[in-house]
């Protein structure tokens, strides 16, 4: 597919690229992207309350719980998919990005002071669209990863066990899920760090 046009007037404006019929900069491209990805953590956070919520007002009809193998077992498979959380979605994310044409990059220039500057994106728009929808599987990866640790606790609550064995499974999860609250450097973060360059330089900015 051949990348958007850019208009004259884009020299005005700065490095744009047409996004829905509109002439937009990466910053433009991050605010707009950055909606859906709050939406989607501020959902699956909320499951993961929903779940707690559930031990509470759903008795389990377990006559007794199991012996104390079963939710050991279940305690060691949450500290793995805990970790999981952060490892496979981090690797998920470079074999994408590896599997992606460069963006083209320009090299450091010294800075007024003397000191060194950070590369840039030739084309931080084109780069923009390229690092937003490759963070998206990712982060919802991590974020379903980490409700499936309140999971856990939910069905041991069903198994009949008590709340002080239960609960720190979902409270574990939705720590787990709000810590993965989404911005702009956390989203695009590793994408800079694999091209060495930076999107605030590109564009003259912070985000």
């Amino acid at each position: 597919m051949p990348p958007p046009r850019t208009t004259t007037s884009a020299r005005f404006m700065g490095a744009g690229v047409r996004y829905h019929g509109r002439l937009m900069t990466a910053q433009q491209i991050f605010a707009r992207a950055l909606k859906t990805f709050r939406v989607l953590w501020f959902a699956l956070t909320v499951s993961n309350l929903l779940l707690g919520l559930v031990t509470f007002l759903v008795p389990s009809r377990a006559a007794h719980p199991p012996d104390a193998t079963m939710w050991q077992f279940f305690a060691a498979l949450g500290a793995g998919l805990a970790v999981a959380s952060f490892v496979v979605p981090a690797r998920m994310y470079s074999r994408s990005i590896a599997g992606r044409e460069p963006p083209q990059i320009t090299a450091a220039e010294p800075t007024p002071d003397g000191s060194r500057g950070a590369a840039r994106f030739a084309q931080p728009e084109l780069a923009a669209r390229a690092a937003m929808p490759a963070a998206l599987t990712p982060f919802i990866l991590s974020m379903a990863l980490s409700e499936t640790v309140s999971v856990l606790g939910l069905q041991l609550h069903m198994l009949g066990y008590a709340p002080t064995i239960t609960m720190p499974f979902i409270v574990v999860g939705t720590v787990l899920a709000a810590s993965r609250f989404p911005t702009v450097a956390r989203l695009v973060g590793r994408y800079e760090r694999l091209h060495g360059a930076s999107f605030a330089a590109s564009e003259g900015g912070s985000y």
